[in-house]
């Protein structure tokens, strides 16, 4: 369970000089997903939502933009799969975007080149992204993120 965890050790236990933290200290946004969603992440995505998410990526239309995205937001409370901060996945848009982020709660597509700074949560997926192994990352607000394939299969 240590891939739950940012810091590998669980919640309350990052080290600051000698001193034990509480929990929330320095993870405001950090939550610990429970048993059930754990196990609901290693299930395949439909094919629907796989769809989606590749028509969300070539939308320009915002107004079609946000109906993905609350259709997405929507499948994946249904999934019961915990608290989703958003996808990351390869820009296909091409130079000088390589890669980009969804998210969901807000509607947000953000495109980004190689030089820009990526979100914390997103930016150790980066060179994951990358990978013709995978279509898009999922990123959890309990520090876990799980690479799904083309065929909607959760690397995990």
């Amino acid at each position: 369970m240590s891939g739950i965890f940012r810091n590998g050790r669980g919640l309350g236990s990052a080290d600051h000089g000698g001193q034990l933290m509480p929990p929330s200290a320095g993870l405001q946004s950090m939550t610990v997903a429970d048993n059930y969603a754990l196990s609901q992440r290693k299930k395949a995505r439909n094919a629907e939502v796989v769809d989606t998410v590749l028509r969300l990526d070539s939308a320009v239309d915002q107004s079609v933009q946000k109906e993905l995205a609350d259709w997405l937001r929507d499948r994946y409370s249904e999934m019961g799969v915990g608290e989703l901060l958003g996808l990351f996945s390869k820009c296909y848009l091409g130079a000088p975007y390589v890669d980009h982020q969804i998210v969901l709660t807000g509607d947000i597509i953000q495109h980004f080149k190689p030089e820009d700074v990526v979100p914390v949560a997103f930016a150790a997926n980066r060179r994951l992204v990358q990978s013709a192994a995978y279509l898009y990352i999922e990123v959890y607000a309990d520090g876990q993120s799980i690479p799904i394939r083309a065929d909607g299969t959760p690397a995990i």
